[in-house]
């Protein structure tokens, strides 16, 4: 509850500072921040890019949950469910990194095994969106991307400048 309201603190801190929010006119399920400790300094650009992101998934689902941990003060894990249709959910499980510098974030990516996933370009996701609207219009953006038929997944690698995302999407029906 004191990591909840810490980080309400940060996004007001934020709307003070002169920063803009896709969540200042939305309600919202209750966002969950698991198991951070409170003395530990979150990246601030971090704290935004996310607060941003669930703003996007705001407006374009019907989010259903939003958890999100830190690792640590550059690296957060946010898992969001949403419903796809009434009978079909989206688990969208998604590991976010903040590098220091665009070089780090380009050569963490090209470590990554990419085997199966395919570069695609001129997207326009939900985190290029987020990030836009934190940053402005990024100088690098690039996505990997990798479908598996049978059991319906689809994986992402994500690199934005500085910022990293590792995402996979799972279809659950009922």
């Amino acid at each position: 509850m004191l990591v909840l309201l810490i980080a309400l603190i940060v996004a007001g801190a934020v709307l003070v500072a002169g920063c803009t929010s896709p969540l200042s006119n939305n309600t919202s399920p209750t966002p969950s921040t698991a198991t951070s400790q409170t003395s530990e300094q979150h990246d601030a650009f971090l704290v935004q890019f996310v607060s941003s992101l669930y703003g996007e998934f705001k407006n374009n689902t019907t989010v259903n949950s939003w958890d999100v941990k830190w690792r640590n003060n550059t690296t957060v894990n946010v898992v969001v469910r949403y419903n796809l249709t009434t009978s079909t959910s989206v688990t969208d499980n998604q590991t976010i990194i903040r590098f220091q510098t665009i070089d780090d974030a380009t050569n963490y990516v090209q470590s990554l095994n990419k085997s199966g996933y395919v570069l695609t370009t001129n997207v326009t996701s939900l985190q290029a969106r987020a990030h836009q609207l934190v940053a402005g219009q990024p100088t690098m953006h690039q996505e990997y991307t990798k479908i598996a038929i049978q059991n319906p997944t689809y994986s992402n690698i994500i690199q934005i400048d500085k910022i990293v995302t590792l995402e996979t999407l799972s279809i659950n029906r009922s």
